[in-house]
């Protein structure tokens, strides 16, 4: 049977206002944790947004902004002190987000070496876009509707909790 090396995970997405980490900075975060908790949280935000994020990504924002402090502790809380895997889809442009966010790659409470999604699919023979190939969805039995609003970082977080437990299903009867 496949298997992860870890149960000790985390599901995270982020928003945020540019792809080009020298001009942007985050607007949300999403984390969603195995058992389906979760955590939402939207930023102050200072940095002109993209065009691109001004019409995909701002109107599923809710409005409900968290001091950059505050989210810090939401956050630390909610992981706890077992220093959970992050797994994003494609994690570069959320990690470089979210260590800025905490000051450092140190300073933040989850294991130093996020986790990237899109690699295990590689790796398995897979091609790093199969999360928006339908055909791929069919496969795990996954609908349109598991995608959720899409370009809000919890959605985001949550669909990729839904594709990562069904592939690893999938996995487990493929090499039964």
């Amino acid at each position: 049977m496949i298997t992860p090396a870890s149960d000790n995970i985390i599901f995270f997405d982020t928003e945020f206002t540019d792809l080009d980490v020298k001009k942007g900075e985050l607007l949300s975060i999403g984390l969603v944790k195995p058992n389906g908790e979760e955590l939402y949280i939207e930023l102050p935000y200072t940095k002109e947004p993209h065009e691109w994020v001004k019409e995909h990504v701002l109107p599923h924002l809710s409005g409900e902004l968290t001091s950059y402090e505050d989210a810090r502790i939401q956050i630390t809380e909610f992981l706890g002190d077992t220093k959970p895997h992050l797994i994003a889809f494609i994690n570069q442009l959320d990690s470089v987000y979210w260590y800025d966010f905490f000051g450092s790659p140190q300073a933040h409470p989850a294991h130093k070496h996020p986790i990237d999604f899109g690699s295990i699919l590689f790796g398995h023979g897979f091609k790093t876009t199969s999360m928006s190939d339908p055909d791929f969805l069919d496969m795990l039995k996954i609908t349109a509707q598991d995608r959720g609003v899409g370009h809000n970082a919890l959605d985001d977080a949550k669909f990729l909790r839904k594709v990562y437990n069904s592939f690893y299903e999938h996995l487990s009867q493929q090499y039964k």
